[in-house]
């Protein structure tokens, strides 16, 4: 596997997630200003999850390249990709917490199923830092922010274009 060649890939399809939802934005229902708070906070987490895919990836690249060791690099990524989506997952609560006591339009078996699946990803990343510091780990962690913006996007199409 050319690990240099993955992760290139995957920035390149997280950009590309970003980007479409320029599409849905402009070419939707919701393009005349007539938003959801629901549809807004899908947006968000679309945004933030393609981004944050493509930022660990590219960086993920910097590190491949700039640390001799690729067991540091790997631990380097696991616990620097913990700790973000650790902060990630508490702003999340926040805004989904925020957001359901002024609307209720939040999916709380989607969004905790999510929360578990992330913070068992937290665990897995911490224990790869310490220990494992190989590559598939990260790649898990990489591959669940993609899944994860792909699943806003269908989320955010299937309330875009229709009322």
């Amino acid at each position: 596997m050319n690990i240099v060649e993955l992760l290139i890939g995957l920035a390149e399809i997280a950009i590309a997630l970003a980007g479409f939802t320029g599409v849905v934005v402009a070419f939707g229902s919701r393009s005349e200003g007539s938003w959801h708070p629901g549809d807004r906070l899908r947006l968000v987490f679309l945004l933030e999850a393609s981004l944050t895919a493509a930022g660990f990836s590219l960086l993920a690249l910097l590190a491949h390249a700039a640390i001799d060791d690729p067991q540091r690099g790997w631990a380097l990524m696991s616990g620097l990709w913990a700790a973000y989506m650790t902060w990630s997952l508490w702003a999340s609560h926040t805004r989904i917490q925020d957001n359901s006591d002024a609307h209720g339009d939040i999916d709380k078996i989607a969004n905790r199923l999510i929360g578990t699946l992330f913070g068992a990803l937290v665990v897995v990343q911490v224990v790869n830092a310490a220990w494992w510091q190989v590559f598939p780990p990260f790649l898990a962690a990489v591959m669940l922010n993609l899944a994860g913006a792909a699943m806003q996007f269908a989320r955010l199409i299937r309330s875009a274009f229709h009322e």
